[in-house]
């Protein structure tokens, strides 16, 4: 990750020099400007260190979570495995009578009784 180059002191004494009277940037308006990067600057910077902080207290969760997994693995008698159930009985696969009559019942519920195959 990039180093950062200025903090907000850097910022807020830095000075800016002019060349010629009446060319450039209006200086109160440079200043403003720099002002509210300062103000981010530090938004910034608290939201990192809030981050960072988050990131030490999850780290040493997971840590304390890998160790407490480890010794309840060891501790622990192994798993009985799981009974075996039997597979599921299936289904007769339908024959093409069976077939023929479902479409039938289908045009008969759709068409009414009326309608010839």
């Amino acid at each position: 990750m990039a180093q950062v180059q200025y903090t907000q002191k850097d910022i807020y004494d830095k000075i800016f020099k002019q060349k010629r009277v009446g060319v450039g940037y209006d200086p109160e308006d440079v200043d403003d400007f720099l002002d509210g990067i300062i103000a981010d600057y530090g938004v910034f910077t608290k939201r990192i260190k809030e981050l960072e902080d988050q990131v030490g207290q999850l780290q040493n969760a997971l840590q304390d979570a890998q160790e407490e997994l480890a010794n309840g693995q060891a501790s622990a008698p192994a798993p009985k495995p799981a009974p075996v159930e039997a597979a599921p009985k299936q289904e007769a696969q339908p024959t093409n009578l069976d077939l023929i009559k479902r479409v039938a019942n289908l045009e008969r519920a759709v068409f009414g009784a009326d309608h010839e195959a």
